[in-house]
Protein backbone atom coordinates (compact mmCIF):
# COMPACT_ATOMS: atom_id res chain seq x y z
CA UNK A 1 0.00 0.00 0.00
CA UNK A 2 1.25 3.45 -0.86
CA UNK A 3 0.92 5.93 1.99
CA UNK A 4 -1.24 9.00 1.30
CA UNK A 5 0.41 12.42 0.86
CA UNK A 6 -0.35 14.61 3.88
CA UNK A 7 1.31 17.83 2.66
CA UNK A 8 -1.50 19.32 0.55
CA UNK A 9 -4.16 18.16 3.02
CA UNK A 10 -2.36 19.75 5.99
CA UNK A 11 -1.08 22.95 4.32
CA UNK A 12 -3.06 23.62 1.11
CA UNK A 13 -1.78 27.23 0.94
CA UNK A 14 1.81 25.95 0.70
CA UNK A 15 0.82 23.61 -2.15
CA UNK A 16 -0.88 26.51 -3.97
CA UNK A 17 2.25 28.64 -3.52
CA UNK A 18 4.55 25.98 -4.97
CA UNK A 19 2.17 25.59 -7.94
CA UNK A 20 2.20 29.37 -8.48
CA UNK A 21 6.00 29.15 -8.58
CA UNK A 22 5.85 26.50 -11.30
CA UNK A 23 5.51 23.37 -9.16
CA UNK A 24 7.98 21.81 -6.75
CA UNK A 25 10.49 20.02 -8.94
CA UNK A 26 12.58 17.19 -7.51
CA UNK A 27 16.35 17.22 -7.96
CA UNK A 28 15.99 14.42 -10.53
CA UNK A 29 13.61 16.62 -12.59
CA UNK A 30 15.93 19.63 -12.31
CA UNK A 31 18.92 17.69 -13.68
CA UNK A 32 17.06 15.31 -16.03
CA UNK A 33 18.35 16.86 -19.27
CA UNK A 34 21.84 15.36 -19.41
CA UNK A 35 22.99 17.09 -16.24
CA UNK A 36 21.97 20.58 -17.36
CA UNK A 37 20.02 22.31 -14.61
CA UNK A 38 16.49 23.57 -15.37
CA UNK A 39 15.56 26.91 -13.82
CA UNK A 40 13.33 26.49 -10.77
CA UNK A 41 11.52 28.56 -8.15
CA UNK A 42 10.41 25.66 -5.94
CA UNK A 43 12.15 22.36 -5.50
CA UNK A 44 11.62 19.39 -3.22
CA UNK A 45 14.91 18.18 -1.78
CA UNK A 46 13.54 15.19 0.12
CA UNK A 47 10.34 13.46 1.14
CA UNK A 48 9.73 10.57 3.50
CA UNK A 49 6.54 8.89 4.64
CA UNK A 50 5.87 5.85 6.83
CA UNK A 51 3.09 4.14 8.74
CA UNK A 52 3.93 4.62 12.42
CA UNK A 53 0.91 3.02 14.07
CA UNK A 54 -2.03 0.77 13.26
CA UNK A 55 -5.15 1.98 15.11
CA UNK A 56 -7.43 -0.72 13.70
CA UNK A 57 -7.44 -3.04 10.67
CA UNK A 58 -8.58 -0.09 8.49
CA UNK A 59 -7.00 2.94 10.24
CA UNK A 60 -3.33 3.94 10.40
CA UNK A 61 -1.24 6.87 11.52
CA UNK A 62 1.19 8.07 8.85
CA UNK A 63 4.17 10.35 9.49
CA UNK A 64 5.48 12.52 6.65
CA UNK A 65 8.57 14.73 6.42
CA UNK A 66 9.61 16.87 3.47
CA UNK A 67 12.24 19.49 2.72
CA UNK A 68 11.91 22.18 0.06
CA UNK A 69 13.70 25.24 -1.21
CA UNK A 70 11.76 28.22 -2.57
CA UNK A 71 13.07 31.28 -4.34
CA UNK A 72 11.77 34.84 -3.92
CA UNK A 73 8.63 34.15 -1.81
CA UNK A 74 8.67 33.64 1.96
CA UNK A 75 6.40 30.62 2.63
CA UNK A 76 6.23 31.08 6.43
CA UNK A 77 2.58 32.13 6.54
CA UNK A 78 1.50 29.10 4.47
CA UNK A 79 2.93 26.46 6.82
CA UNK A 80 1.46 27.34 10.22
CA UNK A 81 2.56 24.86 12.89
CA UNK A 82 3.42 22.21 10.29
CA UNK A 83 6.82 23.55 9.36
CA UNK A 84 9.78 25.82 9.77
CA UNK A 85 11.36 28.24 7.34
CA UNK A 86 14.92 29.51 7.26
CA UNK A 87 15.93 32.38 4.99
CA UNK A 88 19.30 31.52 3.51
CA UNK A 89 22.08 33.99 2.84
CA UNK A 90 22.24 35.33 -0.71
CA UNK A 91 24.26 33.23 -3.07
CA UNK A 92 26.77 35.36 -4.95
CA UNK A 93 25.01 35.69 -8.31
CA UNK A 94 21.51 34.39 -7.53
CA UNK A 95 18.74 37.02 -7.71
CA UNK A 96 16.05 37.08 -5.01
CA UNK A 97 15.82 35.40 -1.64
CA UNK A 98 16.14 31.66 -1.00
CA UNK A 99 14.14 29.87 1.71
CA UNK A 100 14.71 26.39 3.13
CA UNK A 101 11.47 24.74 4.31
CA UNK A 102 10.93 21.79 6.65
CA UNK A 103 7.46 20.18 6.76
CA UNK A 104 6.47 17.49 9.27
CA UNK A 105 3.03 16.05 10.01
CA UNK A 106 1.18 13.01 11.21
CA UNK A 107 -2.15 12.01 9.81
CA UNK A 108 -4.83 9.48 10.60
CA UNK A 109 -5.80 7.64 7.42
CA UNK A 110 -8.55 5.22 6.56
CA UNK A 111 -7.79 2.33 4.23
CA UNK A 112 -10.33 1.87 1.44
CA UNK A 113 -10.94 -0.96 -1.04
CA UNK A 114 -8.65 -1.15 -4.07
CA UNK A 115 -5.45 -0.05 -2.28
CA UNK A 116 -6.89 3.44 -1.81
CA UNK A 117 -6.82 5.57 1.33
CA UNK A 118 -8.44 8.69 2.72
CA UNK A 119 -6.91 11.22 5.11
CA UNK A 120 -9.19 11.65 8.13
CA UNK A 121 -7.13 14.23 10.04
CA UNK A 122 -3.66 15.75 10.27
CA UNK A 123 -1.65 17.30 13.08
CA UNK A 124 1.78 18.93 13.28
CA UNK A 125 4.64 16.95 14.80
CA UNK A 126 5.95 18.77 17.84
CA UNK A 127 9.61 17.74 17.51
CA UNK A 128 12.24 20.42 16.96
CA UNK A 129 14.32 20.43 13.78
CA UNK A 130 17.70 18.85 14.46
CA UNK A 131 20.72 21.13 14.10
CA UNK A 132 23.26 19.80 11.64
Amino acid sequence: METPVLLCHAVPDFCRLTKELGGALTEEEIYADYGAAKPWKARQNSSYSEIVKWISPTRVVVKEESQFQLKTRDPSSTLGQYGEVEKLEHESDAPGDLYHVWFEAEGECELLPGDKSRIVSTRPVKEQKKEE
